[in-house]
């Protein structure tokens, strides 16, 4: 169930499909889909570095040093104090479902954009040899919020971790970090990835960013085998997108036998309905 959980904070008509299983090869991917973007990171520290009580950023070095070697199951797992919080159905519940069961969300956010020395030390350590991809996760997001360039060969190396979770990590950082030279990285991974997730991620940014091509990935995407991947593709294009896409989506609709799959392009469809007279 925890990937359709997930992925129902970008958007709920996804629920549609609690019941049926997620398919083979994107099972993988899906656990880790959405587990930040639906929440907004809102790094405090960003604007009131020099504010903090140094005895907070003790705390939260001490948190990211316990997660560092930890096994990387969800909090929920073991407290039954999140029981009724994991049964709610609403995008605010599943939202609070993943920010109170998933402990690297809560590092992200406290530690993102730190200018702190001995903070960003802490940070790329956990990034490159924490054996909790979790936490190696956060760490790599956190690190890119202070948008300082000189980890971007860090965050280039982790696009070649055997873990999807922290090449999924290592995505987003870049594209946070948002320098055009990151274009090249965005477009490989969104090529060669072994993860249809990660592809799927890594071509909405380049669209983002300027670079058509991704558009075309995301395009292409609508004709996958997998229910997953075309949801996940009309999500981003219904994003993104103006006229053109809005007459290729509703071309896709009647023929679309996913119900889930259904749903997200007709929610797709109402967001570009205002483009729909563009060229």
């Amino acid at each position: 169930m925890k990937p359709l959980l997930l992925a129902a904070l970008l958007a709920l008509p996804i629920v549609a499909r609690a019941a049926a299983p997620v398919p083979a090869n994107l099972s993988a991917d899906a656990s880790l889909l959405f587990s930040l973007e639906p929440l907004t990171i809102t790094a405090p520290r960003v604007k009131q570095e020099d504010l903090i009580d140094p005895r907070i950023n003790a705390h939260l070095i001490r948190l990211l040093q316990q997660r560092m070697d930890a096994r990387p199951d969800s909090l929920a797992a073991s407290d039954a104090s999140l029981f009724n919080l994991g049964r709610l159905s609403t995008l605010t519940g599943y939202s609070l479902k993943t920010r109170y069961t998933e402990l690297g969300f809560l590092l992200t956010e406290g530690l993102a954009g730190t200018k702190d020395y001995q903070l960003q030390r802490e940070l790329e350590n956990a990034a490159r040899l924490a054996k909790n991809v979790q936490t190696r996760a956060a760490a790599l997001v956190a690190l890119a919020y202070a948008k300082d360039m000189r980890y971007l060969s860090l965050f280039q190396g982790a696009l070649n971790d055997p873990s999807v979770t922290v090449r999924f990590a290592a995505l987003e950082s870049l594209l946070i970090l948002g320098d055009p030279s990151v274009q090249l990285q965005l477009g490989g991974a969104a090529r060669n990835d072994q993860s249809v997730a990660v592809q799927i991620y890594a071509a909405a940014g380049m669209w983002r960013m300027g670079d058509s091509f991704g558009k075309e990935i995301l395009l292409r995407m609508l004709d996958h085998q997998d229910w997953f991947a075309r949801a996940m593709a009309a999500y981003y294009i219904g994003e993104l997108g103006g006229g053109y896409e809005y007459r290729r989506l509703i071309q896709y609709l009647p023929r679309e036998t996913d119900p889930s799959t259904r749903a997200e392009i007709a929610t797709a469809l109402m967001k570009l309905h205002p483009k729909k007279d563009e060229p």
